[in-house]
C-alpha cells in the first residue's frame, strides 16, 4: 500500500465534501454535460438564490472542480476535467 501525501489528501477531502452536498454535485455534472454554462444558465437550471448559487460555485472553484471564465460582465463555468477525472471518473460515463 503507497502512502498518499497530506496535500493531496487534504485535496481529496475538499473535493469528496464539496461533491457531498447534492446540489454541488448536480452542478458538476451538468458542466460536465454540457460543457461550459453562464451563471444565467445555472440559474435557470437551479432554484436557488444568486448568492446561494455564489456560495456553491466558490466551493466548487476552491477545490479545483470548476474553473471560471470572466467576458465583460459576464462569467462562465466549465469542469476542471483533470480533477473530476482523479476523484469522480464515473461523471464522464
Amino acid at each position: 500500500m503507497s502512502a498518499v501525501a497530506p496535500f493531496e489528501e487534504a485535496s481529496a477531502v475538499k473535493v469528496f465534501r464539496a461533491l457531498g452536498d447534492c446540489t454541488r454535485f448536480k452542478i458538476v455534472r451538468l458542466l460536465v454535460e454540457q460543457g461550459e454554462l453562464g451563471c444565467g444558465d445555472l440559474k435557470h437550471a437551479f432554484p436557488l438564490s444568486a448568492p446561494c448559487l455564489s456560495h456553491h460555485t466558490g466551493i466548487l472553484q476552491e477545490c479545483g472542480l470548476i474553473g471560471l471564465r470572466k467576458d465583460g460582465a459576464y462569467h462562465f463555468f466549465h469542469v476542471r476535467e483533470e480533477t473530476v477525472r482523479r476523484y469522480a471518473p464515473a461523471l464522464f460515463e
